[in-house]
């Protein structure tokens, strides 16, 4: 194990992040347009925002299963380390399920 996450977790970590933030931005946004071209063009930059957010997920992914991640502190406690794990798996679940 090591002692830190990989430049490559991190910037696929943060990448990800923004991206999901400016799809729920875009998507507030657009909901409200009115029917038109440009509505048009901003949904499609929604799907292809998405389409490409879902691309590094998978990256993401694949790089975490080839490099472990840092192990939790030993003092941590069970419940909470369990806790940490099921979240972490929960996220990666609905990152694939709302793409």
């Amino acid at each position: 194990m090591t002692a830190r996450y990989t430049r490559t977790a991190i910037s696929l970590h943060w990448l990800i992040a923004a991206g999901l933030i400016g799809m729920f931005c875009l998507g507030l946004y657009m909901t409200d347009l009115p029917f038109s071209p440009h509505k048009l063009r901003v949904y499609s930059w929604h799907k292809w925002a998405g389409v490409t957010i879902f691309v590094l997920v998978l990256a993401r992914l694949a790089w975490r299963l080839t490099h472990p991640a840092p192990a939790l502190p030993p003092t941590m406690h069970p419940a909470l380390r369990a806790s940490a794990t099921a979240a972490h798996g929960l996220l990666y679940g609905l990152m694939l399920a709302f793409r």
